[in-house]
């Protein structure tokens, strides 16, 4: 193991480096930055349900596991089949967390922490675990391109490029909610093993191959594109033939043994969660071939592929035409495949596959992007000035690649999803404006004025006409007064998106004042709800601000729209002005 870790140096440098990033840029302990979250969360309570709660109804998520997370960070992904819940995610990645989620599960008796599945120390295991897959992923690439002939450097530089230059980053440094670097880490490590076999013809290798294959296939259905990418290295019938006459040999037993437990897993699952050997479990979820997002996926402001990872671009161009050159028959495979794969990723009925930076499910396949990356950079070795062109390029790459996953990480670009205006408004900009950028499905139904009301709050304001006046919040008035306004389109319901606009100058630091929206019930009008707003990262000392923020309600409302300052009852001082309602209309998320 010492010999593979000084072997693999500079690989476990490149990690540990971005480790370190992570744990500075992010609090595992804080309950909105737990790593076990999002579609992790769905995947990982597997295994507390079966190993501590003996609960596949899941009812402990919301009994044990909500504790452990800020209100609304718990994915929602029990579904309801024939009356029965099921997870409706696939098992597989599942078996990778295992390892981690163990330790973690001993870690916390031995030191006495809430042994609960989800409190920090499982986290924290979690968390490790994401690095160390990580970690083998990059090794199994570049063994693999070394194994296609490509030089010890020239696989290390492409491991590091495809590492910093595409949103690996992000989905390791920032976000690890995924399944995607698991995949990367299996798919490179089943290309390997076939490699090796390819090789010795020692039946090890293809026994742990046909194991890696199973589990791909048990963490997504749309892992079946590995199919591809098999046929991609490995276009010769001969080879098949090979592996085939080695399967059903003597030694099958060998492939049984492993194989079988792993493609029983789901039907097993399905059967213990809802009587039923074979369920759909994603409900009305599914893909729309007839209508895919082809050039969406690709191009758009929303989470576009080669928009948030422009590095692939000249990659795909330049290392397809090399490989046209070299070997037409995997050019012809690699077109068909990308075409294919896009093709059917964008026609999920999500697909642009949630908040995040650009198509995390092309991470998957990575190690074709690498096989042509170092294919040019092959070439390029003979191309003494063209090389050094090239290697300016790589690193302005990277700096844009790491700047944007940035961005996206601290809300500057929200969700990885902006509209055009904000996405060249904001770039490489790294300071988070105050600004809401409408979706371009966003209908616009109105926008009013909020007038000074009589004050039911402070009565601090200088008023100059019925829409020109100020109002502030200090020690003396920790209440503003309050800005009203009547909606004339219609009244304000779970589809509306309300953009709110004003200026503030700070005239102290601010920490407590807040603006507060307050709505009232369509259904009782005495009574209201308040939508806290914070600003203390926008605000300026003596300076007036521009701000604008989004307010989702989660109910129906009546027409009135309310609006005021509070300081907590600090000695902060601040002062308002100029104040706007913006009336969207959207039924959907992005």
């Amino acid at each position: 193991m010492i010999n593979f870790l000084k072997n693999q140096k500079a690989l476990l440098l490149l990690v540990i480096g971005l480790f370190v990033i992570h744990l500075v840029s992010k609090d595992i302990t804080s309950p909105y930055e737990r790593p076990i979250a999002g579609d992790a969360q769905a995947y990982y309570s597997y295994l507390p349900a079966i190993f501590i709660y003996q609960d596949l109804d899941y009812t402990f998520i919301e009994r044990d596991a909500k504790q452990h997370y800020a209100p609304g960070h718990i994915k929602d992904f029990i579904m309801d089949v024939d009356g029965e819940k099921v997870n409706k995610t696939f098992p597989g990645v599942a078996v990778l967390y295992s390892p981690f989620f163990f330790a973690g599960h001993l870690s916390a008796m031995i030191l006495g922490k809430p042994a609960d599945g989800f409190s920090t120390i499982y986290q924290l295991w979690f968390d490790i675990g994401i690095w160390v897959y990580f970690f083998f992923g990059l090794v199994f690439m570049r063994k693999v391109l070394e194994k296609l002939n490509f030089s010890s450097k020239t696989a290390l530089f492409t491991t590091f490029l495809i590492a910093l230059s595409t949103n690996i980053f992000f989905y390791t440094v920032y976000d690890q909610s995924v399944t995607h670097i698991h995949n990367f880490f299996m798919i490179n490590g089943l290309l390997l093993c076939l490699l090796n076999f390819k090789t010795d013809e020692k039946t090890k290798w293809l026994v742990i191959a046909f194991g890696l294959l199973v589990l791909i296939g048990i963490t997504r259905p749309t892992n079946v594109l590995v199919a591809g990418l098999i046929f991609f290295f490995f276009p010769s019938i001969d080879f098949y033939k090979s592996i085939f006459k080695r399967i059903f040999s003597k030694e099958i037993w060998k492939f049984a043994l492993i194989g079988l437990p792993l493609v029983a897993l789901p039907f097993l699952l399905w059967k213990a969660q809802t009587g039923n050997w074979i369920v759909y479990s994603y409900g009305e979820e599914g893909f729309d071939f007839a209508h895919p997002h082809f050039f969406e996926f690709i191009f758009s402001y929303t989470k576009g592929w080669m928009t948030y990872t422009p590095f692939v671009i000249p990659v795909l161009i330049f290392g397809l035409y090399l490989l046209f050159k070299e070997n037409k028959k995997q050019f012809a495979i690699a077109v068909v495949f990308y075409l294919l794969a896009i093709y059917i990723f964008s026609s999920w009925w999500c697909w642009y596959y949630g908040a995040g930076m650009s198509q995390r499910v092309m991470i998957d396949h990575y190690i074709l992007l690498a096989f042509l990356l170092a294919t040019i950079i092959k070439f390029l070795l003979s191309k003494p000035v063209l090389l050094k062109v090239s290697a300016g390029l790589a690193v302005l790459f990277v700096f844009f690649n790491i700047a944007q996953a940035y961005q996206i990480k601290n809300g500057i670009i929200q969700f990885g999803s902006a509209t055009q205006e904000q996405y060249w408004n904001n770039f490489l900009v790294f300071e988070k404006k105050a600004r809401v950028y409408p979706k371009e499905h966003w209908q616009l139904l109105e926008e009013e004025t909020l007038s000074q009301n009589p004050p039911t709050k402070g009565e601090n304001y200088e008023y100059y006409s019925k829409f020109d006046w100020e109002t502030d919040v200090s020690s003396e008035n920790t209440y503003s007064a309050v800005a009203q306004t009547y909606l004339r389109e219609s009244s304000v319901s779970t589809e509306s998106k309300l953009v709110v606009k004003f200026e503030v100058k700070a005239q102290s630091v601010i920490q407590e004042t807040r603006a507060v929206v307050v709505l009232q019930k369509r259904e009782d009008y005495l009574q209201e709800v308040s939508f806290p707003i914070y600003f203390k990262e926008f605000v300026k000392e003596e300076e007036w601000v521009n701000m604008e923020f989004l307010v989702e309600p989660n109910e129906n409302f009546t027409d009135t729209i309310k609006l005021f300052f509070w300081n907590g009852d600090t000695d902060e001082k601040s002062t308002y002005r100029e104040f706007f309602i913006t009336h969207y209309k959207s039924d959907q998320y992005m």
